[in-house]
C-alpha cells in the first residue's frame, strides 16, 4: 500500500542508506531505476505537518517532496504552504534532486547556487528574490536539456502575459502535465510559486 511518501532507499555496504529521489510510487508499489547489485529496501517516509491536512490540495505532493529530502518544512511540525520560494530554494532543490551535496558554502545556498549555474540552470542572479511560476517552469525545462515542445497555451487566457524567454519552458512544462492553470482559467506565469505549488510541479516532473 505505497502512499506519496513511499520511496525506495539504497543500502550501502558500510549500513549507510541513501533516499533514491527518482523513486515513484506506484498502485501497488515503487518504479525506480537501480544500479547493478544494489542492496534496496522501500520505506514510508511522509511526514505530518498541522498546516497540511490530509484534505489539503497539496497533502500528496508536501509528503512526496519532504519523503524525498528535496525540501523540509519551515519548523518540526509545519510546512507553510502558502509562502514563496526563492530562487535561491529552487536551485538548491534541483541540486539535491541531481545529488549534489548543498551543505557547508558560504552561505546556505552557496553550493545549490554554483551548481544551478555550472548547469545552465540559472545565471545565478537575484538568488533571495521570489520565484515565479515561469521562472520554475524555465529552470526545470533547463535542468531537462532544454526539449523543443509541440505544446500550446492558447487555452488559457492569460498566455499572452508569459515573458518571450519563458515561452517555450511554459509549453514544455503544460504539455507534460508539470504546471497547470488555476481554476478561472489562467497561467498566471508571474505570480510567485508558492511552498506547496513548487512541491507539486516536482511530484509532477519526477513522475512525467
Amino acid at each position: 500500500n505505497p502512499t506519496p511518501g513511499t520511496v525506495a532507499v539504497i543500502v550501502n555496504a558500510d549500513g549507510t542508506e541513501e533516499v533514491i529521489r527518482t523513486s515513484v510510487p506506484t498502485e501497488n508499489g515503487v518504479t525506480v531505476a537501480l544500479p547493478d547489485g544494489a542492496t534496496v529496501k522501500i520505506v514510508d517516509k511522509s511526514k505530518t505537518f498541522a498546516d497540511v491536512p490530509a484534505d489539503n490540495w497539496a497533502a500528496d505532493a508536501v509528503s512526496f517532496s519532504s519523503a524525498r529530502g528535496l525540501f523540509n518544512g519551515t519548523a518540526e511540525n509545519t510546512f507553510t504552504p502558502s509562502a514563496p520560494m526563492t530562487r535561491a530554494m529552487l536551485m538548491t532543490v534541483l541540486a539535491r534532486f541531481d545529488g549534489e551535496d548543498t551543505s557547508g558554502g558560504a552561505t546556505w545556498y552557496s553550493k545549490g547556487m554554483d551548481w544551478a549555474v555550472s548547469k545552465g540552470v540559472s545565471d545565478g542572479s537575484n538568488p533571495n528574490g521570489n520565484i515565479s511560476r515561469e521562472q520554475l517552469a524555465v529552470m526545470l525545462w533547463r535542468y531537462s536539456g532544454s526539449p523543443a515542445s509541440s505544446g500550446t497555451l492558447d487555452g488559457f487566457a492569460d498566455a499572452g502575459s508569459v515573458s518571450g524567454y519563458a515561452q517555450e519552458a511554459m509549453r514544455w512544462a503544460v504539455e507534460n502535465g508539470i504546471i497547470s492553470g488555476y481554476g478561472n482559467g489562467q497561467l498566471v506565469p508571474r505570480g510567485n510559486a508558492t511552498r506547496a505549488q513548487v512541491a507539486q510541479m516536482l511530484k509532477n516532473f519526477i513522475e512525467k
